[in-house]
């Protein structure tokens, strides 16, 4: 009795315990039902929302089309300004077009309106984007002419098709127009929609809103509703949210009106929610009801304890099936083997047509269809080695669970790696495996995922090798190259000392200090260009290019060293009828000049190099296709070479070329740079024959310069030595030569020693020199002297106290107009092109870049002077 009571009060306990789980899970269903009409209502908004903007686009748009077609009419009118000034031709077009009215503004900007006059518009934007040639929309507020709210629709009016813009024609509704398209409701609830700019100005609205700045009366509001409102103009991307409201939760979206830029604002009542959760909440209370009964019933019955007993144990053996089908499908065989027994069966695995074999049966068996199965005689002695009954129990002693074997196997002639593991599952009394899985796992991809990335790091390792034994090999060759001009600079000097007296002999030595330091300097330049490269520095600065110019300064450069060298050299230019170009001249000019020098360096006396330019016409407009043909009889290069030659520190080891100087970049650079351009570079070399580089460039013509007309004059007059049908090319500039006006100059170095060879080029040039040693210093100078004592300022960048580019912003900035137009000329060794804008920038009139060229030095300074 004791324990039927037990059990009644354990029922009603449960049922106690049951029933308030329904009521919680009721109440929380209820809940989640009201958070679901809320997301209803925000859905139902969003759609209405997207088609009320849609509406307003389309309507917008059409609207636009009306304005533009009309302005169009107008301007193919025999006297477009005429016709749309006059106050009959607005009328009569106003009464058949969908306007309130249409106004014209001619280019003055004064509006004419039938019937109102004429007032300036033109500090409205809406007249300055139509008489730039644009049409569109914008709502003004307060009108000139009329005092109104009006949405303007306008669009420019030419002379002519497509002559010039003589004004505009400006169509106009009033916000009452707009409202029809915005009456909206909801459950036989009023909506309330907002046609806003994007500042917040409600322009027309389904209610008394119009006027109002619905984003100052947001910031005003200070609640999460009036953010999100914030939060959705400032982005332009909308947002659908909830708001608390009299009634209840409310909904409200604000969308981006497509093609327009204005937003709109449609609201779902708050009532109107309320009303869908009171209907959902009532059929829940029915639905509690029927609950209750439910579980009534079901007390009263009782579920037997051995029914939930059995759908345990069902659960169990599922879930024991499952994991034996998930243990199937990441093995490719699962086997169970009883030692005891020396048994073994299969649980899952395929069984080939081509390769049938038991599937249960002795252990000792399916040992020896192993052997057979596995490739190599170390392999199979291992199988019957390790996979006999009395070593794998061996094996699996001392707590081992797993024994792991990879093999290739030969199954019916496919060859493919397999994973073998022997996993105990259960032991006998003495410990020892009774009962064992044996699965397999196809390994063949991972396997062969190994071996790739086996070569992959052996492959890398090679590279960086080749790479590594590349820059030893550069920095031997660096090290030659720039002691070798550094001991004919140190011997030289050496000499020059030794033979004073000797001016001769002197300034023969002083001449071979200048070209070993050039070409020390070009070694130089030449690994700082790849250094930019490496790093993506490298830019190209187009401007306006001569190639005819450009062509004659290479012919001028490289015909004296052709001649020393007693090598031929030719240039000629073919079908050249767009000659001024938008390129980089510097870089162009560093190709013609590394491809040159390359065949002056291996070119030996008696043979002929050639530069070739011909323009070839190109698919898109306003471009050519210029091509340049660099041509040796040179010492060529072996094939095997030719596919490195463009490699960075690569030079071919040959006797006829290591005598020769080079830091193996030239022609690394010269691709990088074509590279750059859009172009390609082709090769073609023979030991013994010689080379031929050809540089194919796409190239925009310049359209402020003449094209050179076809078949004028005789194209081979100019050209002494060149091939025929080239075209003229102007003579090079002359080097700048003799004094200087007299002007005194200000010289900001820190080196003394710089300082000094600065001051000494300058006074020989016939300049007055005074010095300063930091950019604070030249503040000073200047700011203690009157205007006009100093004719230019030379600054360096790099200086304690105050750098050159502060100093030169302050000179630009100063109170005196004198300093603020003194010409400042920064000599730096900062020598790359960004260190030249970065200067320019500053202030700098130009800039010069260290060692310094005395040629350079003095045009710049005469260009300056006068």
């Amino acid at each position: 009795m004791e324990d039927e009571g037990r059990k009644y009060w354990l029922s009603v306990a449960a049922f106690v315990v049951v029933f308030v789980a329904v009521i919680i899970t009721f109440s929380m269903f209820m809940q989640q039902t009201s958070n679901r009409i809320v997301a209803q209502t925000s859905q139902y908004v969003s759609d209405a929302t997207d088609q009320t903007a849609k509406l307003v686009s389309t309507f917008m748009q059409n609207t636009q089309k009306d304005i533009e077609t009309i302005a169009a009419l107008a301007s193919e009118s025999p006297d477009a300004a005429q016709v749309a000034t006059s106050e009959e031709w607005l009328r009569s077009v106003g009464e058949i077009a969908p306007f309130d009215s249409i106004d014209f503004v001619d280019a003055d900007g004064i509006q004419h309106s039938p019937g109102l006059g004429a007032v300036d518009v033109s500090d409205r934007v809406y007249y300055e984007r139509a008489m730039a040639g644009e049409s569109g929309i914008e709502c003004v507020f307060n009108t000139r002419l009329t005092h109104e709210n009006l949405v303007y629709f306008y669009a420019p009016v030419r002379e002519g098709a497509d002559g010039p813009i003589i004004g505009l024609l400006l169509a106009h509704y009033d916000e009452e127009r707009l409202t029809g398209l915005l009456q909206n409701s909801f459950f036989g609830y009023e909506s309330h929609v907002l046609l806003c700019l994007p500042t917040g100005e409600v322009v027309a609205s389904s209610g008394e809103f119009v006027g109002m700045n619905l984003l100052a009366e947001a910031e005003a509001a200070s609640s999460v509703s009036a953010r999100q409102i914030e939060l959705a103009f400032e982005g332009s991307q909308g947002a659908t949210f909830t708001y608390e409201a009299g009634h209840g939760l409310g909904s409200a979206c604000v969308k981006v009106v497509p093609g327009l830029n204005w937003m709109i604002v449609e609201t779902f009542p708050s009532a109107a929610t309320e009303q869908m959760i009171n209907a959902a909440n009532e059929g829940g209370w029915n639905a509690l009801f029927v609950i209750v009964l439910v579980f009534l019933a079901v007390l009263v019955g009782i579920i037997a304890f051995n029914n939930h007993r059995h759908r345990t144990l069902a659960r169990s053996m599922r879930d024991r099936i499952d994991v034996q089908t998930g243990v199937g499908k990441l093995t490719e065989r699962l086997v169970l083997i009883d030692f005891p027994a020396n048994h073994f069966r299969y649980m899952s695995g395929p069984v080939m047509s081509d390769d049938p074999h038991a599937t249960e049966g002795d252990y000792d068996y399916m040992v020896r269809r192993l052997e057979r199965l596995v490739v190599g005689e170390e392999a199979k002695r291992e199988v019957v080695e390790q996979f006999s009954r009395e070593a794998v129990i061996a094996a699996m002693a001392d707590g081992v669970d797993n024994l792991g074997f990879e093999y290739q196997i030969n199954r019916s002639g496919r060859l493919k790696w397999e994973n073998i593991n022997l996993i105990c599952v259960e032991r006998d009394g003495e410990g020892r495996a009774s009962r064992v899985v044996y699965t397999t796992q196809d390994v063949t991809a991972m396997k062969a995922r190994e071996k790739r990335l086996q070569q992959a790091m052996e492959d890398s390792y090679r590279a960086a090798v080749a790479a590594n034994s590349a820059k030893s090999d550069f920095l031997s060759r660096m090290s030659h190259d720039i002691r070798t001009p550094m001991n004919a600079i140190i011997g030289m000097t050496e000499l020059a000392r030794m033979s004073e007296g000797d001016w001769e002999r002197v300034s023969d030595c002083l001449g071979k200090i200048t070209l070993s330091s050039n070409h020390l300097l070009g070694l130089i330049n030449e690994v700082l260009d790849l250094s930019m490269i490496e790093n993506g520095r490298l830019v190209l600065n187009v401007a306006p290019v001569d190639l005819r110019e450009l062509v004659a300064e290479t012919e001028t450069v490289f015909a004296a060293r052709c001649q020393e060298a007693g090598v031929t050299f030719s240039v000629a230019v073919e079908s050249l009828a767009h000659p001024v170009v938008q390129a980089d001249d510097l870089r162009l000019q560093q190709v013609f000049m590394n491809m040159l020098g390359n065949a002056v360096k291996f070119t030996p006396a008696g043979g002929r190099i050639s530069m070739v330019l011909i323009e070839h016409p190109a698919r898109v407009e306003g471009t050519s296709d210029y091509e340049f043909i660099f041509a040796d009889t040179g010492c060529g290069m072996d094939p095997a070479f030719v596919e490195h030659v463009f490699e960075p520190f690569t030079r071919e080891h040959d006797s006829r070329t290591e005598r020769v100087e080079g830091t193996g970049l030239g022609l690394s650079i010269v691709q990088s740079v074509v590279s750059l351009m859009g172009g390609t570079i082709e090769v073609e070399s023979a030991p013994g024959v010689g080379s031929t580089f050809t540089v194919h460039v796409n190239l925009r013509h310049d359209e402020g310069a003449a094209d050179v007309p076809a078949g004028a004059g005789d194209p081979n007059a100019a050209l002494d030595g060149s091939e025929r049908g080239a075209t003229p090319l102007p003579e090079a500039p002359s080097a700048p030569a003799g004094a200087l006006p007299a002007a005194r100059v200000l010289l900001v170095e820190d080196n003394e020693l710089n300082s000094e060879i600065a001051a000494a080029l300058l006074e020989s040039l016939g300049l007055t020199v005074e010095c300063a040693f930091d950019g604070q210093e030249a503040l000073d100078k200047l700011a203690a002297h009157e205007p006009g004592h100093f004719a230019v300022v030379l600054m360096d960048i790099q200086m304690p106290v105050m750098n050159g580019l502060e100093a030169t912003r302050r000179i630009r900035a100063s109170e005196r107009a004198d300093l603020r137009a003194l010409p400042i000329v920064v000599l730096s060794a900062n020598a790359f092109t960004e260190d030249v804008q970065e200067s320019k920038q500053a202030g700098a009139d130009d800039h010069l870049s260290k060692p310094i060229s005395v040629k350079d030095l003095a045009a710049t300074l005469r260009g300056i002077l006068g």
